[in-house]
């Protein structure tokens, strides 16, 4: 009783300070708390890794701006990394002007890193055999239906001026027949074109990765079959981490598992506050009441 009636006055600063140390511990050092993959998250991750290396390239549409990147980045950079790990060749776009410089640095450090570690040619990830980025395009609907009839008529040429048909990899990529898998990753509404055009127009595969907020929205397509998986935020991202290291595609630090680390956290001080304060409340009601009927 004493107890309750204590914490009750507590200084509400205490308060925020445990919530500040629940974000700021877990962010400055990992964790490693116990991840279990979700469904959908599993299924896109398993449809990028049937595709036979060096085939037909995988597109990861990055259409997210900077103020998405705690979500949406750690996707991007964990899809990459799983594509280019199993020498699955990969195009990069963008439908977003300020993804663009985004979806090249995360391409530039993933690489990097697999030159860095490459005992040879062949294990190195090549710009135009292993991977070529597209760079940024407007007039969403019309580029999506474009790579449907012809990827040339949305992209002649790739970010840097180079023509496709110079790019070994490109040579034999027509339109979304040749692409087996589309992913959008994405805080906006882009992601239903890329189903509604890309999917239902062309009967491309496609999957992708939203905001939290926004994942909802995409069930029925899942459930239906119109999409083949879904990272849902940060949740998904970190997934995606932990299946890349579970596999053995990569070493990288998890960047989204750190966030939810702090997110899980948070949430389980959140919940024994209130836990607390519901207990509290009901043994002071109790004993206010029965120092009444002793009155």
């Amino acid at each position: 009783m004493k107890f309750f009636q204590k914490l009750s006055q507590i200084d509400r600063r205490w308060i925020y300070l445990l919530v500040a140390l629940a974000v700021i511990v877990p962010l400055m050092a990992r964790m490693g708390l116990p991840d279990a993959p979700g469904k959908y998250s599993l299924q896109l991750f398993d449809a990028v890794d049937r595709i036979p290396p060096r085939s037909q390239p995988v597109l990861i549409s990055a259409d997210y701006s900077p103020s998405m990147m705690p979500e949406l980045h750690p996707m991007f950079m964990a899809m990459a990394r799983h594509c280019l790990a199993r020498k699955v060749r990969l195009m990069v776009m963008t439908l977003d002007p300020t993804g663009a410089g985004l979806a090249e640095n995360g391409l530039r450090q993933i690489t990097d890193e697999i030159n860095a570690r490459a005992g040879s040619a062949a294990d190195s990830a090549v710009y135009g055999r292993d991977y070529v980025f597209l760079g940024y395009k407007p007039g969403t609907a019309i580029v999506m239906m474009s790579i449907g009839e012809n990827i040339r008529q949305a992209y002649p040429a790739d970010a840097y001026g180079t023509p496709l048909d110079s790019l070994p990899m490109m040579r034999d990529v027509r339109n979304y027949a040749d692409i087996p898998l589309v992913n959008c990753i994405a805080g906006s509404a882009v992601l239903n074109y890329w189903i509604v055009y890309a999917g239902a127009r062309y009967r491309a595969r496609v999957g992708g990765g939203s905001t939290a907020v926004s994942s909802a929205d995409y069930y029925p397509f899942l459930q239906s079959g119109q999409m083949v998986g879904l990272l849902n935020g940060m949740k998904g991202a970190s997934d995606y981490e932990f299946l890349n290291q579970q596999r053995g595609y990569s070493s990288a630090p998890r960047v989204a598992g750190k966030g939810m680390d702090a997110v899980s956290i948070v949430h389980l001080l959140i919940m024994g506050f209130i836990v607390l304060g519901n207990v509290g409340y009901f043994v002071t009601k109790k004993s206010a009441q029965q120092k009444a009927g002793e009155e």
